[in-house]
C-alpha cells in the first residue's frame, strides 16, 4: 500500500490500513521534533567526538553524554508514540504454529551471523525490584576512562529511529494493540525533565508532547 503524506510517499504493508487524516494531524510537528532530535544528537557526538570511534571516554564526558541521550532519547520515543497512535492496523492474525525442531544431522547455521546491533526500545522495560545482595555485590566501580562502545551504540540506533520513524512506529502499534487487547492501563506521559538544558526548538517539542499525547489517548479503552 502506498499512501502520499505531503511529498513524502510511505509504503506500507499489505493488511496495514492507515488514515491518512489521522497521520497528517501531527506529521509536520513530528518531522520538526525529529529533526530537532537529531541535532541534538548531533552536539552530544560532536562533544565527545563520538564521530572518530574512541575506545574510551573519561567519566564525566560519558555521563554527560548518556544524560543528553537520555533526555533524547524520551522525546523521540514519544514522537514515535503519537506516530504510532495514528496507525490503524488490520484484525490480528491468529498466530500460526511453532516452527517444527530441526531433524537430527541438520547444523544451525545462526549462531555465526555474528553480533547484530539490535533495536531502539520503543517501550519502556517494566521495573522489577533489585535485591539488596545486587547493590552490594556491585562495590565501587573502577576508576578510569570507561569503554566508549555500548554509547556509540546506543546512538546509533537513537539515530536509526530518528531516521526511520515510520518503521518504528509501526512496530509499536502492534505493541500498542497488545497491550490495549490485554486490558492493560493507558501509558501515563508525564511532563520532561530538564527541558532547559535542551535547544530551544526541542525544549518547546518536549513541552508540547504530553499536551498532544493525552486527547490522541483518548480511545484508549476502544479495542475494536
Amino acid at each position: 500500500m502506498r499512501v502520499m503524506l505531503g511529498k513524502r510517499l510511505l509504503i506500507l504493508p499489505d493488511g496495514v490500513p492507515v488514515d491518512p487524516s489521522r497521520m497528517t494531524e501531527h506529521r509536520a510537528f513530528i518531522d520538526k521534533g525529529l529533526k530537532a532530535a537529531e541535532a541534538e544528537v548531533a552536539d552530544a557526538v560532536a562533544m565527545a567526538n563520538l564521530h572518530l570511534k574512541p575506545d574510551t571516554l573519561t567519566k564525566s564526558l560519558r555521563q554527560r553524554c548518556m544524560a543528553r541521550y537520555r533526555q533524547v532519547a524520551v522525546i523521540v520515543r514519544r514522537l514515535i508514540f503519537l506516530l504510532a497512535l495514528s496507525i490503524q492496523l488490520a484484525p490480528a492474525r491468529p498466530r500460526a504454529q511453532r516452527q517444527a525442531a530441526s531433524q537430527p544431522g541438520v547444523e544451525d547455521v545462526t549462531a555465526s551471523f555474528g553480533p547484530q546491533l539490535g533495536a531502539f526500545k520503543l517501550a519502556p522495560a517494566k521495573i522489577t525490584p533489585r535485591p539488596e545482595s545486587f547493590a552490594a555485590a556491585a562495590g565501587k566501580k573502577p576508576a578510569g576512562p570507561v569503554t566508549a562502545g555500548p554509547l556509540i551504540v546506543r546512538i546509533c540506533l537513537l539515530l536509526k529511529a530518528i531516521r526511520e520513524p515510520d518503521a518504528h512506529a509501526r512496530r509499536l502499534a502492534f505493541t500498542l494493540r497488545r497491550w490495549r487487547t490485554r486490558g492493560e492501563s493507558k501509558p501515563f506521559i508525564g511532563p520532561s525533565a530538564g527541558q532547559h538544558k535542551l535547544r530551544a526548538e526541542l525544549g518547546l517539542v518536549a513541552g508540547l508532547l504530553p499536551k498532544l499525547l493525552g486527547p490522541a489517548m483518548e480511545d484508549w479503552t476502544n479495542t475494536s
